[in-house]
């Protein structure tokens, strides 16, 4: 079971999906609906706001099962735990011994039970303290969500059956933003003694980890595929932009071309946008957003060079803190120096420049800068960077690849040119001859 559970999933009714492009397979799995309900976003801060006075501390996993054997049961609609339904009493043991984060919905108000495991993941979520909603009924413990979570409960006592979810999309505020995350999950039916049934289980597993990998990891081999359509370094660059795209994870993407003399280690020249996820396809120009940095097709690094970069912003997360640069001016001379800067826009997004290098002829070397678009509901982690560095790998080999092809057409050219004037040459000769005899 992932760390962060489904059953503490409190849903707003207004889903606002625009702030992360989906693919085609994203669109597949979300939003997940009941009936005509859709299903879009959990917030589990908005646990915080029920009246419960008790809430779960670290005392109260060390002897969980005391808490919840020495709970007053009789305050409930399911009585004391003594008069439960052997079906009941069952489920509820087996829901204590489980390892893996459970919790049962009992009764016709659907009164909460949970395990300790369960518990330990609202705590994580809520470092500020989690209201207990042990004994309560979903109605009271969830008021923003019980017209949502209900019905599923409904739907396993109608039909008697359980139902599964796989990798539904969940939009979670557990680290102080809204989150991308995805689950698996199942509502099972708990039969009574008279063969009705009298609640559920459910059991959730997060797979957001292998989601975003599996996505990350069909970009990288869409890229890989797509190396034979590149047929000059301009090319590798419209096609690169063009499979980033695609993933929701690199919201846009642009690279500029930096010249540089190979016997001058400090002197970087011109600056070049080749391209971007902007591009019109008609040609029509560039749509740069409002809330980038200044964006200029030409920058003249040599300017660029005196500029200080001294003004970082800290992001905290629960496991990390990050520094982004603001700036007014895309930072590239700063990338070329350190290989990735990190940058905070004016809307509070992120995104990141990272550079790479070719030899070209002549003694000269090719700088590469791609800038990346930072999903804005996933951190910008240790995975996220491994991301982007994979994704420079193979823009470095799109880069030699394109060189190559036009090194190839040059020779082509030149020998195409040879034998021209070769064929000239001879021909000329030839009536030179007859001329003669």
């Amino acid at each position: 079971m992932g760390r962060d559970n489904f059953q503490v999933l409190l849903y707003n009714l207004k889903p606002d999906m625009s702030s992360i492009r989906r693919t085609d397979s994203d669109k597949k799995r979300m939003p997940f609906s009941v009936g005509s309900t859709h299903i879009c976003k959990v917030f589990l801060p908005n646990l915080v706001h029920m009246s419960l006075s008790l809430t779960y501390n670290d005392d109260d996993f060390k002897n969980f099962n005391d808490i919840f054997n020495n709970f007053d049961w009789s305050t409930t609609s399911l009585g004391p735990m003594d008069s439960w339904d052997p079906a009941y009493k069952t489920a509820t043991n087996l829901c204590l011994q489980s390892t893996m984060p459970m919790s049962i919905y009992l009764g016709s108000d659907w009164v909460i039970l949970h395990n300790k495991e369960w518990a330990q993941l609202i705590k994580m979520s809520h470092p500020m303290g989690q209201p207990c909603v042990l004994g309560k009924t979903i109605k009271e413990a969830w008021p923003n969500a019980h017209v949502l979570i209900i019905p599923l409960c409904e739907n396993v006592r109608t039909t008697r059956k359980g139902l599964f979810r796989s990798d539904e999309y969940i939009e979670t505020l557990r680290d102080g933003y809204k989150e991308e995350t995805y689950f698996d999950y199942a509502y099972s039916p708990i039969f009574k003694s008279d063969g009705t049934v009298g609640g559920t289980f459910c059991i959730a597993q997060e797979t957001t980890k292998r989601v975003l990998n599996d996505r990350r990891l069909k970009t990288l081999i869409e890229i890989g595929n797509r190396v034979p359509e590149v047929e000059s370094l301009e090319s590798a660059c419209n096609t690169m932009t063009k499979v980033l795209s695609d993933n929701a994870d690199i919201p846009y993407s642009m690279i500029y071309f930096i010249d540089h003399e190979l016997n001058d280690s400090s002197k970087f020249l011109i600056a070049r946008l080749i391209a971007t996820t902007f591009d019109d396809s008609n040609k029509k120009g560039r749509h740069i957003p409002d809330y980038f940095p200044e964006t200029h097709e030409i920058i003249d690094l040599t300017k660029d060079a005196d500029k200080s970069y001294d003004t970082y912003i800290d992001l905290k997360r629960m496991t990390a803190t990050y520094s982004f640069l603001k700036c007014k001016s895309w930072p590239i001379h700063l990338a070329l120096k350190k290989g990735h800067v990190k940058v905070l826009l004016k809307n509070g997004s992120q995104a990141v420049l990272l550079s790479t290098k070719i030899s070209l002829y002549g003694g000269k070397v090719l700088f590469a800068v791609l800038i990346c678009g930072v999903n804005r509901c996933r951190t910008l982690d240790e995975k996220y960077m491994e991301f982007f560095q994979l994704i420079m790998n193979q823009m470095n080999k799109y880069l030699l690849h394109g060189m190559s092809m036009e090194e190839e057409k040059k020779r082509t050219k030149i020998l195409a040119d040879l034998n021209r004037q070769k064929v000239m040459f001879f021909q000329g000769i030839s009536h030179e001859l007859k001329s003669i005899y």
